[in-house]
């Protein structure tokens, strides 16, 4: 049964803002991982979903909605197949107690609508590469960098938390100067965007839900495999005032992001009415370019094929030719043609301008 109360019995029309400085104090306990010890994963213990007691259950809500609710003028929902939609209806908290009751599964957006991060979390997509993130997050607990791990179908994330909401750029420099001092690969970095260029950008599974396509839900654990907590409850408490990373970590870590070469030729003149990019965009839209790439069938709103990105088997890459962007279903992400050929190519942006300035230009 779902129990669904209004945003006004909730208090979500006065709930700060997520990462601002809560009313009451956070855990006392502290999370950390044991250094300097990398353990194999053959298996998790997952943590006991027994359902929340039902005068809790409103506040558990609150308390997600508080930390991992990024938009709230739209929201993603998971198909049975493991697909997401975006569904364009305002975000309230009886999703969410849909969600902890195991009724509908949904996905959180890493950025807002000002292209601003509250979190990035790293995604592995097995169990050899998640304990890789096993290894990162011990490493950097003994640099004071906190970090979450939570358990997925196939292999698990690492979420790290800002105080406060800050650009997407600054957030994906900070996440790629992890990847680049600890010399990770097979690694994705969430958000994939620096900002929104069209589309609500891309998504991960909002914790503490059912997997739609697996049937199980997946907890946050310690690196020896235990959960965090033994309770759904009490991980849910522990996670809405995580720790956070400090500027002096952050500043390093962003120091530290591999350099983009500077391309003259892709210097544009002051006269210039658009920049390069621009150009390319206006040159061809989504759904003529990915169709040189991707078998699509045409559908009210544009077109749907096989995402080339996974292991898709259903087709979850989707065409808005209304709005003119892509969007992988499954969290591959999405964009517009630069973004999929940046995606396509394994390349950056700068290297992406220049070999579809050629192409297309």
């Amino acid at each position: 049964m779902v129990v669904v109360c209004d945003a006004d019995t909730l208090g979500l029309r006065h709930l700060p803002d997520p990462l601002t400085q809560a009313a009451r104090k956070p855990p006392a306990a502290a999370i950390y991982f044991p250094a300097n010890i990398c353990y194999a994963l053959p298996s998790m213990a997952r943590a006991e979903r027994s359902p929340i007691p039902q005068p809790e259950l409103s506040q558990a809500a609150v308390d997600l909605a508080r930390r991992f609710v990024v938009r709230r003028d739209l929201h993603a929902r998971q198909l049975n197949d493991g697909r997401y939609i975006c569904v364009h209806k305002p975000f309230h908290l009886g999703l969410l107690l849909a969600h902890l009751s195991g009724e509908i599964t949904l996905g959180t957006y890493l950025l807002d609508r000002k292209s601003q991060a509250r979190f990035i979390v790293f995604d592995a997509d097995d169990e050899p590469k998640f304990s890789t993130l096993v290894c990162l997050a011990q490493t950097l607990a003994t640099e004071n960098v906190p970090g979450y791990l939570e358990k997925s179908r196939r292999g698990g994330h690492l979420w790290l938390f800002f105080a406060r909401p800050i650009p997407g750029k600054l957030a994906r420099d900070f996440g790629r100067g992890i990847l680049s001092v600890h010399k990770l690969e097979g690694v994705e970095l969430f958000p994939k965007q620096s900002e929104l260029s069209s589309g609500p950008g891309s998504l991960i599974r909002m914790p503490f839900g059912v997997h739609r396509l697996s049937g199980e839900s997946y907890p946050f654990i310690v690196a020896s495999g235990e959960p965090l907590a033994a309770s759904l409850r009490e991980q849910i408490r522990l996670l809405s005032f995580p720790q956070t990373v400090r500027e002096a970590e952050f500043d390093y870590y962003r120091s530290c992001m591999p350099l983009e070469p500077i391309r003259a030729d892709l210097e544009e003149s002051q006269h210039s009415k658009s920049t390069l990019s621009e150009r390319i965009k206006g040159s061809v839209t989504v759904l003529e370019f990915i169709s040189q790439y991707v078998d699509l069938k045409p559908t009210n709103s544009g077109a749907i094929g096989l995402c080339p990105f996974h292991n898709d088997h259903k087709p979850s890459l989707g065409i808005n030719d209304r709005g003119n962007y892509w969007h992988c279903f499954a969290g591959c992400g999405g964009g517009t043609v630069i973004d999929f050929w940046m995606k396509w190519r394994g390349c950056d942006f700068t290297a992406a301008v220049t070999e579809l300035a050629k192409l297309l230009l």
